[in-house]
């Protein structure tokens, strides 16, 4: 079931498209297993990759409008949105919303009107098309079940004219890096939940998106900032 909460941490029935009310469930995963898990060490573990994203995560700072995070996880970006920004925050881990709702009570984030526990291969089924101007994601379609479902979601409720700003993890275009991650990816997969071999980029272009800015957030390439905008080369 798709659960909404409101900023005091209660429950809240959610509507659908139609107005009518209705349930949305999330299905069985081992991946969601593993963040439900992980979710109330996961900040502490992440401590050092923490280090290097931080430094892409002021772009949220300058972001106004309605904006989706997908893959919210324990809401680490929160604190950083812009005051006057709509945030929705979404992922399907119970466990993870938990601690997003703490944060958003810890530093008194009225702008966070909602968490949802939901799955981004659905969110056609949540919200209505084209209802966001931007989406965000921070390291979240190395460990969708099907990245490419996922994002053309994130297509059909981003606005025409909308961005999708992503701090994410892939290949790198450093070979015998790309060999090693290739090498540890059944591990991590396994023990934590993600990929570390996936291509994004790739996923991008056939999902229907265009990336027009990357930037490197570390020497190796494998974690960057990327915007993209809906391609209107073909339908979704």
């Amino acid at each position: 079931m798709a659960i909404r909460f409101n900023k005091s941490g209660e429950p809240i029935k959610m509507a659908s498209k139609r107005g009518n009310l209705r349930n949305f469930k999330v299905e069985p995963n081992p991946t969601l297993d593993v963040y439900n898990n992980l979710a109330k060490s996961y900040d502490k573990r992440n401590q050092m990759m923490e280090f290097v994203l931080s430094k892409g995560r002021s772009i949220f700072s300058v972001i106004k409008g309605d904006v989706l995070e997908v893959g919210a996880g324990t809401g680490i970006n929160l604190k950083y949105y812009n005051a006057e920004a709509k945030i929705i925050a979404l992922d399907w881990s119970n466990e993870m919303v938990s601690q997003a709702q703490f944060k958003v009570k810890k530093y008194n984030l009225d702008n966070i009107k909602e968490i949802i526990v939901g799955d981004i291969q659905k969110l056609s089924d949540y919200f209505d098309p084209e209802s966001f101007d931007y989406v965000t994601s921070s390291c979240v379609f190395c460990s969708v079940p099907n990245p490419i479902s996922g994002l053309k979601e994130v297509s059909k409720v981003l606005k025409p004219s909308g961005k999708l700003i992503q701090i994410e993890h892939g290949l790198s275009t450093i070979k015998p890096i790309n060999m090693c991650l290739k090498f540890f990816d059944p591990y991590t997969y396994k023990r934590l939940g993600f990929h570390l071999n996936r291509n994004h980029i790739r996923n991008l272009e056939n999902s229907g998106f265009e990336v027009t800015y990357q930037h490197n957030i570390d020497p190796t390439g494998i974690f960057r900032l990327l915007i993209s905008k809906k391609s209107f080369k073909y339908e979704i």
